[in-house]
C-alpha cells in the first residue's frame, strides 16, 4: 500500500507531466499548422514531407491530449463517469478517421467491422474515443516492423453475454494476455515494453489503459474471427437498465 509520502511524490510528478505535456502542446501544434500552411503554397516532394510532418504533429498533438484526459479522469472521477448513451459504430468511424493519414503514412490498411446493429453503450464518448485513437496509432506504428502478411487494422464490434465488445485486431499471433501484463510491469522502466510483440514505445497502449482504468473498464487482450488484438467490453444501455 502506497504510504501518503509516495502519493504525494506520485501527485508531484503528474503535475510535472502535465505541465510538460501542455507545454509540448503549443509547439507541435505550431509544426502541425505551420507545415498545412507551406504545403498549401508547395507541390512535388516536399509536399509530401510537409503532409509528412503535419500528420506526424498531429498524431503527437493527439497522444498529448490522450494522456492529459488520462490525468484529469484519474484525479476527477466525476468526470470519468459522465457517461451517455453512446454509438459503438459512432465512435469506430471517428476513430478511423482519425487513423487514416498516419496508417497510409505507414502502408496500414484500417477497416470497420461491426457484426449487427447494436444499441448504444453507456460510456463517456469522449474517452471512450480518445482511448481507442491512442491505442490505433501504437499499433499502426508497429505493424510494418512486425514483418506479418497483413498490414490490416480491424476495428471491431461485437456482443457478448458480457456486454459489447469494442476493439481493435491485427496480425500478432504473439500478443497474450501475459504481453499485456508483462508490458504494463515494464512501462517507464524500458524503452520497449512489449518487446517483440509491438515494437516502439507503445505509448498509446498505455495511454488507453488508464483512460479506460478511469471510467472503471479494462483493456485486456483478446480474439475475435480469428485475430489477436485489444478490447475493451462495455454495457449495453439495455443491461444498464436491468442493474
Amino acid at each position: 500500500m502506497q504510504s501518503t509520502e509516495d502519493k504525494l511524490v506520485l501527485g508531484a510528478f503528474d503535475q510535472l507531466f502535465m505541465s510538460l505535456a501542455e507545454g509540448l502542446k503549443s509547439p507541435m501544434l505550431r509544426i502541425a499548422r505551420q507545415a498545412e500552411l507551406l504545403a498549401m503554397n508547395s507541390d512535388g516532394a516536399p509536399l509530401q514531407q510537409l503532409r509528412g510532418m503535419q500528420m506526424h504533429a498531429d498524431a503527437s498533438l493527439r497522444l498529448l491530449d490522450g494522456y492529459l484526459l488520462s490525468l484529469h479522469l484519474a484525479r476527477d472521477p466525476q468526470a470519468a463517469f459522465a457517461t451517455q448513451p453512446v454509438s459503438v459504430g459512432a465512435v469506430l468511424y471517428e476513430t478511423q478517421a482519425a487513423l487514416m493519414s498516419v496508417a497510409r503514412d505507414y502502408g496500414v490498411e484500417v477497416q470497420i467491422d461491426i457484426g449487427g446493429r447494436y444499441e448504444p453503450v453507456v460510456a463517456n464518448a469522449r474517452a471512450l474515443t480518445a482511448a481507442l485513437i491512442s491505442l490505433g496509432y501504437s499499433v499502426i506504428e508497429a505493424l510494418p516492423a512486425l514483418g506479418t502478411g497483413q498490414q490490416q487494422l480491424r476495428l471491431s464490434a461485437h456482443r457478448t453475454k458480457a456486454g459489447i465488445v469494442t476493439g481493435m485486431y491485427f496480425d500478432a499471433e504473439q500478443l497474450t494476455p501475459e504481453s499485456l501484463r508483462r508490458g504494463k510491469r515494464l512501462a517507464g522502466h524500458t524503452r520497449q515494453p512489449f518487446v517483440n510483440e509491438l515494437p516502439g514505445s507503445a505509448a498509446g497502449v498505455f495511454i488507453a489503459d488508464a483512460i479506460l482504468n478511469a471510467m472503471q473498464a479494462q483493456l485486456r487482450v483478446g480474439r475475435h474471427r480469428k485475430l489477436p488484438g485489444f478490447a475493451v467490453t462495455l454495457l449495453s444501455s439495455q443491461q444498464l437498465q436491468l442493474v
